[in-house]
């Protein structure tokens, strides 16, 4: 089964790319070509970039030794723990503090940038607690 993980991770991908190009034309008749081009380049770029760091992953490794162990695991799920309160208190103290500044509207753009910070943070604080 582990032999055909990767692969089904690529189906799993192409198949939601199906569904989404699928609702997108339904939703968006007029949608450019090129866009539509350079979203199945993309993905199929992606998984071969994904399918490529699998192949090159198991061909490194040797021995029977996990990756991870459970003090690792342990870890992980203490950062996630601890992040999601740093991220719930400091969103809601950032919420008070633009509401007292006066501000009456968040800007989704605003939004999405500071949801994007916050998922880099995370995966690259996923990947420190990790490698400790």
């Amino acid at each position: 089964m582990k032999k055909w993980g990767t692969i089904m991770i690529a189906v799993t991908i192409i198949g939601g790319m199906g569904i989404g190009f699928f609702l997108v034309n339904l939703f968006l008749p007029d949608l450019p070509v090129g866009t539509i081009y350079a979203g199945i380049g993309g993905s199929i770029a992606g998984i071969g970039i994904v399918m490529g760091i699998g192949k090159m992953r198991q061909r490194r490794k040797k021995n029977n030794v996990p990756e991870v162990d459970e003090r690792t695991w342990m870890n992980i799920k203490n950062f996630y723990a601890i992040s999601l309160y740093f991220v719930l208190i400091g969103s809601m103290l950032l919420v008070c503090i633009l509401f007292t500044i006066g501000m009456k509207t968040i800007e989704v753009g605003a939004l999405a940038i500071y949801l994007l910070l916050i998922f880099m943070l995370l995966a690259v604080g996923t990947t420190v607690v990790r490698r400790r």
